[in-house]
């Protein structure tokens, strides 16, 4: 399995990463802090199987890094991660073909149990008033 981080902030990589590797121990994990970084790491070799993407980019921000991203991977399972938990940027990301969205303000075991969902083919929708 192939997992792909992209967010630009070091302290929420070490946090996901080591959620994924907790998740996924056998997962090859790669990390970009941006965009255009992700999708040249995507292109590289075997596709991700999971895409962990942050909506917060720099040089791109809300739904439009998803399906800029998306224009490249449309098969790719992405995982929105972000900050913003208003209900239509969880809908827009969800239209736009996310196969998830995760809060930030999820704790690692949430994470955890969102990240195999997804994984395992379902879609991860946050619950509603966090």
């Amino acid at each position: 399995m192939r997992v792909l981080l992209v967010d630009d902030h070091p302290m929420i990589q070490e946090i996901l990463g080591a959620v994924v590797r907790g998740v996924f121990p056998e997962a090859r994990l790669d990390v970009a802090s941006r965009l255009d970084q992700a999708i040249d790491l995507a292109a590289s070799g075997e596709l991700p199987d999971l895409v962990l993407l942050d909506l917060g980019l720099p040089g791109c921000t809300g739904i439009e890094a998803l399906k800029t991203f998306r224009k490249s991977y449309p098969n790719a399972r992405t995982v929105v991660v972000s900050a913003n938990e208003d209900h239509g940027w969880v809908m827009g990301a969800l239209q736009a073909g996310a196969a998830g969205y995760l809060p930030k303000t999820h704790g690692p075991p949430l994470m955890a149990a969102a990240l195999r969902f997804v994984a395992a083919g379902g879609t991860y929708v946050p619950p509603a008033g966090r």
